[in-house]
């Protein structure tokens, strides 16, 4: 491993001079809280009636409710519309709406309590609170002198510390830098920015001790004239509702994403470039959007306000949220949160943890989520393109950016502990090369819009830059960063199918013990624990339409897929899929679900295991070149792109309009997949009333609005339809 002589890695405990004046709860105290779901309400019966109606009977047992999930969230612009917040298919089991954090007078109070009503119908789940710490490893200001770099760089952005190469993140130069490294060990941020600098209509959020507003590189107003900053919410405890950042490291870690690009120097004579700062001209880059976990002056964080940040994001429209925390120990409510951002268009990125020369393989949670698709799990390289020594790289490591010594944002007033630099802070740890990942999904989001869920997952792993040992590895994942070949990957004449499709051959494999471990509104509660059963696989075969002529890639996606992986251990809902065979213009999906014996469950009425065959299906996206002028690949006229059917409102509770890019058989399911209408529409506009066959009003929840063509060409749109 080779060393920068001048970073050094120093301990967190430096800057814990004094007590913090508003700390969170010590493991002792944080023992004493639990997280619960409350049952669904009667019929006819609101929320909050139904959480008044438990209360009694949390009391009995020492709990008193402290806070309701949503209070408080959601958009406060005055011209922003209404929310609405469709629920996750039911299959995860999530309801945001009934969430709860209880309270018990001391942790074996709270114990007893958990037991009790893990057995109780007025609660669907409990679980207890969990922390979370900010993964920072040092943080350094600058010497008296620099060593003067070898190479002007004058035709670069004029932010003084990527000129004079500090900044070698973005741009590394190599041995002549100030700090040395290997030539363009970076994110090729240079490349990328020549295709976009960030739209400022994308918004990336940064969930975490809190931001400087008056840091001139982070506030402000975008070119457009509103403000850079949008949507600041405190989601912890704390009576005061500021985002003010008096810890010193969602300062930094912001500066890394949004530090304004080419707008020269600030404080004395500073200035540092974020990935996704604008170009200083005609953008201010992406739009950043504050949300403090952690209260006071501490650096710990709890699922509660993790849960919370992420579903604030979500609501206010947020392409990524950076989560530069990370802990021991699952949360139920952490994972549903972050399952609730992703399949709003909201992908969380994490940093992996800094337990690399103790622990590298130790799971860290939530990053370790990415490992099932619900996030992206990014560690620490060095200038030299190697692994950051104190970087973790547990279950589920997609890549790796920049994490030591990188020169960013500081807050432009001490610390509450009494640390002060003039602006700009040198910072290492896994917490400052998660934002480089969370500002490439902001320009990835900036040229294509319509990337979502697992995209950008995919596409980051797929460009980045492969490092030692060849191939994707634990250590390393998929590579270091590379922005501008994940823009390359989605440029212009590149095409984006987004579409379900239902499994249409089953298989029997092989036979096991069944492990079940967590209970959702679908077929789990009825099967947990270790039940003998038979493995099933599930394909389907999908036709790629002729508008997408080639460099075909192809994957799955959460959102959309109903099967489950096939190694007997569902320890939740979770879909899982993959890509079994790609041949021509075609390619194969294949998930599992499970059939247990009747023997084990004589009085279950249905045997399959998360759901049955007829419901399984897979969400996929597929990726190629387009034949956007004409002719195709036999000199026939070209075939519509794909994402051509139109659908609104949505969410909806009445009638629903369709707008067909040609003649189509339309068909309104359920999320069981039944049919509850269907009828053949011209092109242009067609309308559904929100009725079933028989006149019926369709129930609230997930529809899938399918349009098929006379040549088999499929359209698919989801729709939440309210009460």
């Amino acid at each position: 491993m080779h060393c920068c002589s001048r970073i050094a890695i120093v301990p967190l405990t430096w800057l814990l001079l004094a007590p913090p004046a508003h700390a969170m709860p010590t493991a002792s105290e944080l023992a004493r809280y639990r997280v619960a779901q409350l049952a669904a309400p009667a019929a006819g019966e609101s929320v909050l009636r139904a959480r008044q109606r438990t209360v009694p009977r949390l009391a009995a047992l020492g709990l008193s409710v402290q806070r309701a999930l949503l209070d408080d969230l959601g958009p406060q612009d005055a011209t922003a519309q209404p929310l609405v917040r469709p629920a996750l298919p039911q299959e995860y089991g999530f309801a945001p709406e009934r969430v709860v954090l209880l309270e018990a007078p001391d942790s074996a109070l709270a114990v007893h309590a958990q037991r009790a009503l893990s057995q109780d119908a007025s609660v669907d789940w409990i679980e207890p609170l969990v922390s979370r710490e900010l993964q920072l490893v040092s943080l350094e200001a600058a010497p008296p002198r620099m060593k003067s770099a070898a190479f002007p760089l004058d035709s670069l952005p004029n932010d003084p510390y990527l000129r004079d190469t500090r900044q070698y993140g973005l741009y590394n130069v190599g041995p002549g830098s100030i700090d040395g490294g290997v030539l363009r060990a970076d994110v090729h941020a240079l490349e990328a920015w020549r295709i976009t600098t960030g739209d400022e209509r994308v918004r990336i959020a940064v969930a975490d001790t809190g931001i400087d507003p008056a840091q001139p590189e982070l506030g402000g107003l975008l070119a457009g004239g509103g403000p850079r900053m949008v949507e600041p919410r405190n989601v912890t405890l704390e009576p005061l509702p500021a985002v003010t950042d008096s810890f010193g490291h969602g300062t930094p870690v912001a500066g890394v994403m949004s530090a304004r690009t080419h707008d020269g120097p600030h404080f004395t004579g500073g200035g540092v470039a974020g990935l996704a700062g604008g170009d200083g001209v005609s953008s201010a880059g992406c739009a950043l959007v504050p949300i403090k976990i952690s209260a006071g002056h501490s650096g710990t964080a709890t699922s509660w306000d993790i849960a919370r940040a992420a579903i604030h994001a979500a609501d206010v429209g947020a392409r990524a949220m950076n989560l530069s925390f990370a802990g021991n120990g699952e949360s139920r409510l952490e994972r549903s949160a972050i399952t609730y951002a992703l399949l709003r268009g909201c992908v969380v990125v994490a940093a992996s943890g800094n337990r690399g020369a103790s622990a590298p393989t130790r799971p860290q949670f939530p990053a370790v989520y990415a490992s099932e698709g619900l996030a992206i799990q990014v560690g620490a390289s060095t200038a030299y393109d190697e692994r950051a020594v104190f970087s973790s790289y547990g279950p589920g490591l997609d890549l790796l950016a920049p994490g030591l010594g990188i020169w960013t944002t500081f807050m432009s007033y001490p610390s509450w502990a009494g640390a002060s630099y003039p602006g700009y802070v040198a910072a290492s740890g896994t917490s400052f090369a998660a934002p480089f990942v969370t500002a490439a999904v902001g320009l990835l989001a900036s040229a294509r819009p319509e990337l979502t869920d697992t995209d950008f997952q995919r596409i980051l792993r797929q460009t980045a830059d492969d490092l030692p040992p060849a191939g994707p590895d634990a250590p390393t994942g998929w590579g270091r960063l590379n922005v501008a070949r994940a823009l390359h990957a989605v440029r212009p004449e590149v095409g984006i199918w987004h579409d379900e499709v239902v499994a249409d051959r089953f298989e029997e494999e092989a036979s096991g013990l069944l492990d079940v471990g967590e209970g959702t509104l679908g077929t789990l509660p009825l099967h947990l624990g270790e039940r003998p059963a038979t493995r099933i696989a599930a394909y389907a075969t999908v036709t790629i339409p002729d508008s997408l002529v080639d460099s075909l890639q192809v994957w799955p996606r959460v959102g959309g897929t109903f099967s489950v992986r096939g190694d007997f251990r569902l320890p939740y809902y979770t879909p899982s899929a993959e890509v079994v065979a790609q041949q021509g213009r075609t390619f194969t999906l294949r998930g599992h679900l499970y059939r247990v014996t009747r023997d084990s469950c004589v009085t279950c009425d249905d045997l399959y295991v998360p759901l049955a065959p007829s419901n399984v299906r897979f969400g996929f996206t597929v990726l190629g070149r387009a034949d956007r002028t004409g002719g195709g690949a036999t000199g026939t006229p070209p075939a519509p792109l794909p994402l051509a059917l139109r659908v609104h409102p949505n969410p909806c509770r009445g009638p629903l309009t369709l707008r067909l890019p040609q003649a189509a058989r339309v068909r309104v399911l359920d999320a069981q997949g039944r049919v509850l209408r269907q009828w053949d529409a011209a092109a242009g506009e067609t309308r559904w009333d929100g009725r079933d066959a028989l006149g019926r009003d369709a129930r609230p929840g997930l529809l899938l609005v399918q349009a098929r063509t006379a040549d088999g060409r499929t359209w698919t749109q989801r729709v939440s339809r309210l009460p």
